[in-house]
């Protein structure tokens, strides 16, 4: 048999949430809270933009691998210079080129635990070593970070908010750590900025050791076009530019991406729905005496007795969360993505008849310190 190479045969893959054809061939029917994607469809005018360019557009030809169109649009939104963007076919396939780019044999990254894993995958598959640090208070991030730091680090990789705590580290602590540790790329991964408005953005014109990836795929709703982007000094884009393949971001996303941007009410309206979802929700369960922790992006995480259960259970009612127990940090944890009302209260609904014994946890089940203690 034909192996892969050592680094890819030693990993461990990326788990992903529930994407399969059944179920996609029964939306309709499906509630989606794993995988923290838009509960509602696309602006009305990405439709109709991409329905129009089916029509008339040359679907026979590559796609612009500038993405010209959509880099202008996103300096606009972002405030960042064209120069300091490029687009990629989601902000997993920027994560995978950073890695592809940057890292060789030996090389350290170090990450903040529990997070996102699929940076992981990537790393890893170049042969790096991901180092792990646990999660701490914003003004703890550099004394933790620093603590791991090595003459092999790299990279620091940060989810800001994190995935799936929340924990949000702040701006200015970012550019501490950018100006103590120049030698070192930082990769911020914003891929929930849209619902909560904190961005290192601005760092990515005035330092060259910064990398900020965002998603159209969370509260733009384009999670099936597959489009993201990366925000960087031109120096370190002119070296991704080297092995990124511009004809991945393919033309009906790119189109689809620029549509949405051009209605941008549509996905604050969204987010402000997320936003009134999740207090209620949040309340509902509180009532019922079911620990929660919040966060400033869509999910939020419950801690239960029977977290199997509950997710085998729900899954019968064509209600997908994600299972989170099995990271030692967070015992007994489920991720449920927040969206519309309408999609909450369904949720709800069939939540309340889950039974009382899988809910409830050991003495203090309605411990008020769930947030430090996640």
């Amino acid at each position: 048999m034909i192996k892969a190479k050592p680094s890819v045969r030693r990993l461990s893959p990326y788990i992903n949430g529930h994407h399969n054809q059944e179920l996609i061939n029964n939306h309709r029917k499906v509630l989606k809270l794993d995988s923290n994607e838009s509960t509602i469809g696309p602006s009305p005018r990405v439709i109709g933009t991409v329905m129009q360019y089916l029509q008339e557009g040359p679907l026979n030809w590559y796609p612009d691998i500038d993405s010209t169109a959509l880099r202008l649009k996103l300096a606009q939104y972002t405030g960042v210079p064209k120069n300091h963007i490029l687009t990629f076919n989601g902000s997993d396939h920027a994560l995978e080129t950073i890695a592809r780019t940057f890292l060789d044999a030996g090389d350290e990254v170090i990450y903040f635990q529990p997070t996102y894993d699929h940076f992981r995958v990537y790393a890893q598959s170049c042969n790096a070593h991901m180092v792990p640090v646990n999660e701490a208070p914003d003004a703890s991030f550099i004394e933790c970070m620093q603590q791991a730091i090595t003459s092999r680090t790299k990279m620091v990789y940060l989810v800001n908010p994190n995935n799936p705590t929340g924990h949000t580290v702040s701006v200015d602590t970012v550019e501490a750590a950018l100006i103590k540790y120049p030698e070192i790329i930082f990769i911020v991964d914003e891929a929930y900025y849209e619902f909560c408005e904190v961005t290192a953005s601005s760092l990515a014109v005035t330092h060259d050791n910064i990398m900020i990836t965002r998603s159209f795929s969370k509260a733009f709703g384009l999670a099936g076009f597959r489009c993201g982007y990366l925000m960087a000094h031109p120096s370190l884009c002119q070296q991704i530019k080297k092995i990124r393949v511009g004809k991945s971001i393919n033309t009906l996303a790119q189109i689809a991406a620029c549509a949405a941007l051009d209605d941008l009410s549509y996905m604050r309206r969204y987010v402000d729905e997320v936003n009134t979802s999740k207090k209620w929700l949040i309340n509902q369960l509180k009532k019922q005496g079911i620990p929660v922790k919040s966060t400033p992006a869509n999910y939020i995480l419950i801690r239960v007795q029977n977290p199997a259960g509950i997710l085998n259970y729900l899954e019968s009612q064509n209600i997908h969360t994600r299972d989170r127990s099995k990271i030692p940090e967070l015992k007994g944890m489920i991720r449920i993505t927040i969206g519309d009302q309408l999609a909450m209260k369904r949720f709800w609904k069939k939540f309340q008849t889950i039974p009382k014994e899988w809910l409830s946890t050991e003495a203090g089940s309605d411990d008020k310190n769930i947030e430090k203690k996640i």
